[in-house]
């Protein structure tokens, strides 16, 4: 199952134990904020809309869940309607970029080049900067305390195109992206896409939507809300990057 299956069991669930406590499927939708028409959307069993990253952190802001309750699957959940037993519900934090497993090991540790180029810009993937590194392997004791005790399968390579991240990320800079992340867990640099271009982005949650920054100032911030989520797509979350420089002595 994907996140988006995840998401629509958990809220059908929520709304079904707010439903047997005696309250109506049109008082759910007004406490988690949302029109009565769009939870029906959300929750019917054609699939007719997803539940996007701006619409799930509403639902868990309005229940008093925790950040990405809504992403991970729970055996066994309730909810009061007052809202009152819905802070003890076990927060699910085997998501967290923090609290991923350090046992892994792997030899070698070997990170690969992702298959989809993303822009640093506005979006127009170029050809300025090629991928001549096509992967990497590090040594795997190393790589635990680099990479946060990711595994190497869950990381990929790509070159910065673009200057809309310079200062943080410049061109031709070689970017690992963590990739099991693929929907907005906190504010963050993330591999994404919208419509047919891909970006590496600031992303910054704030309310109902979420604003797109460039750490280059002479881009424009944009915006990411219900109206356009449907076209976003979150590819992965950046970790880090290597300054690749190489002068022939000869």
């Amino acid at each position: 199952m994907e996140t988006k299956d995840f998401r629509r069991n958990n809220l059908r669930t929520l709304m079904d134990a707010y439903i047997h406590e005696g309250k109506t499927k049109a008082q759910f939708a007004d406490a988690i904020g949302l029109p009565a028409s769009q939870l029906s959307q959300l929750v019917s069993v054609n699939n007719t809309r997803n539940v996007g990253d701006i619409i799930a952190r509403r639902v868990e802001s309005s229940l008093g869940l925790v950040r990405g309750w809504l992403d991970v699957p729970h055996p066994d959940i309730s909810i009061d309607p007052d809202n009152d037993s819905a802070k003890n519900i076990p927060p699910s934090d085997g998501f967290s970029l923090q609290n991923l497993s350090r046992n892994y090991t792997d030899h070698p540790y070997r990170l690969e080049l992702f298959d989809t180029r993303h822009s640093c810009g506005g979006g127009r993937v170029n050809t300025e900067y090629p991928d001549i590194i096509q992967s990497i392997e590090v040594d795997p004791e190393y790589a635990k305390r680099m990479f946060g005790g990711r595994p190497a399968t869950s990381l990929k390579l790509t070159t910065a195109d673009g200057d809309s991240m310079i200062g943080t990320i410049d061109p031709g800079e070689l970017v690992v992206i963590d990739v099991t992340v693929r929907n907005f867990r906190s504010d963050g640099i993330y591999a994404f896409t919208y419509g047919d271009a891909s970006h590496i982005k600031r992303l910054q949650m704030l309310k109902d939507k979420i604003v797109v920054i460039s750490d280059n100032a002479k881009y424009e911030r944009w915006e990411i809300n219900i109206d356009n989520e449907s076209t976003f797509h979150i590819e992965g979350f950046i970790v880090g990057k290597w300054q690749m420089a190489y002068s022939r002595l000869g």
